[in-house]
Parts: structure tokens; C-alpha cells; sequence
């Protein structure tokens, strides 16, 4: 199977009053650090309208699907890929009851969706199929059907197709959410690409308070398990003497 290199980024709202840590003062740290990785795959979360336009702009190498305009539309999960790849088709599913309906899901605070993409390789014909997303932070049911949500749609593409799910789980190693995301009680198992990696390079965490690493471990990537994970890194370089995000 083709070697991929995937990442996933919350880039943090725009409209948020961050004072100093507002989205202009760190749009080019955010920027920098996704060209420093280089990723075939990037998926992005609470990305608005207008900030994924500039982000767009200042990321050329990439083609993006699932881009939402309206920033009350819901949550933003873009997933970015380069030129290896050719998306053969995009699918939004709302995080709720309805699944196919604008709405807010179970005891969640904001309305949020699942993005999923498949592509082709351009160079051998892999088909992969990537999910992003970013489950509520506030409602513990909507994190745990949220994650039943996402293990159902994994288990409806084909067992021979690989998948790569990224994104704010919202949800710590030990929790029911996560337990659910790397449960066995599904068709497809899904494994922590943190857990199953041969090599594991970064702090062992995943938030920042922009100046300094937290304790919790809420973004994940998760893989099907005809991968080998060669490495998996979590990224804590400062931008300008603080975090980008």
C-alpha cells in the first residue's frame, strides 16, 4: 500500500476573541507549521469560512473538499490533499440523530458533522477513504454516539478499502467515547495510530494553552488495521515564542 502521511490541525475559530492569539497573529504559524509537515492528507477543524479562505490561499499545494461557508452552519472540517490524490467523491454527515440534517445531536452544544472523502492515488490507483471531524465538547452522550456514528460509516465502505479517521475527538484515552472508537464490537477494527506506532516522537499530549503543552490527549488518528504505522508525532514547535494553536 502506498506510504501516506496524514495530519490533523484545530486551527481555533476566528471569531473567538483571543486578544493577542487572535487568528491574524497566528494565521502564519498555523500555515508554516502544515508546510513544515508536509502531509499527502490534512484535516483541519473549527475552521470558518474566511479563515479557510486565507488558509487556502497561503497553503497552494492543496485542494480542499468539505469546506463549509456559513460559519453558523455548523463545525468546519475540511480535509486538504495534494497532488498525489484525486477525490472521487465527499460526503457531510451531521453528528446527530438525523445524520443527513442540519441539526444539533443529542446533549452536544453546537451542531457538528463528519466529513468523508475518498480518494485515488494518482500514482498507483489506492483508493483511501479519509474521515474528519471534531465532536462536541461539552455533551458526553453526543461524544459517545458521535463515535458509534463514526465506526458505523467505516464500517460501510468496503472491508479491502483502507480508511484514516482524523480529528478533535474531544475524547481521552479511558473515556467511553474513545473506548467506543477503538472498540472491537464493530465490522472494521480501528486502531490509535499513537498506540500502534513503531516510533512516537512529541510530547504525549495534544492541547496547548497556546504558551504552554496541557496534560489531555483529545486529537487522534485513527487507522484501519492493514496499516503499519512507521511514526507517529505530535508537533509541539512555537511559532514567534508561542503556539499557533
Amino acid at each position: 500500500m502506498k506510504t501516506v502521511t496524514g495530519m490533523t490541525y484545530n486551527v481555533r475559530h476566528a471569531v473567538l476573541d483571543d486578544g493577542e492569539n487572535a487568528w491574524e497573529n497566528r494565521r502564519e504559524g498555523v500555515s508554516e507549521r502544515i508546510q513544515t509537515a508536509a502531509p499527502d492528507i490534512v484535516s483541519v477543524q473549527e475552521c470558518t469560512g474566511d479563515q479557510h479562505t486565507e488558509l487556502a490561499a497561503d497553503l497552494p499545494a492543496y485542494e480542499w473538499v468539505g469546506v463549509a461557508d456559513d460559519p453558523g452552519s455548523g463545525e468546519h472540517t475540511p480535509i486538504g490533499y495534494d497532488d498525489s490524490w484525486e477525490c472521487e467523491r465527499t460526503k457531510t454527515v451531521w453528528l446527530s440523530e438525523s445524520g443527513a440534517v442540519a441539526s444539533v445531536g443529542w446533549d452536544a452544544e453546537y451542531p457538528r458533522v463528519l466529513t468523508k472523502a475518498t480518494f485515488r492515488s494518482r500514482t498507483d490507483g489506492t483508493i483511501l477513504t479519509v474521515f474528519n471531524t471534531h465532536f462536541d465538547h461539552i455533551g458526553e452522550q453526543a461524544q459517545i454516539e458521535s463515535a458509534r456514528l463514526v465506526r458505523r460509516e467505516i464500517d460501510s465502505i468496503p472491508m479491502e478499502r483502507p480508511a484514516i479517521a482524523l480529528g478533535d475527538f474531544n475524547a481521552e484515552p479511558g473515556t467511553e467515547a474513545y473506548d467506543t472508537l477503538v472498540s472491537d464490537e464493530f465490522d472494521r477494527n480501528l486502531l490509535d495510530a499513537r498506540t500502534a506506532a513503531k516510533e512516537t516522537v512529541g510530547p504525549a499530549t495534544t492541547v496547548t494553552d497556546f504558551n504552554s503543552p496541557g496534560t489531555s490527549v483529545l486529537d487522534h488518528v485513527l487507522v484501519t488495521d492493514e496499516w503499519y504505522i512507521r511514526q507517529y508525532s505530535v508537533d509541539d514547535t512555537k511559532v514567534n515564542g508561542t503556539y499557533p494553536s
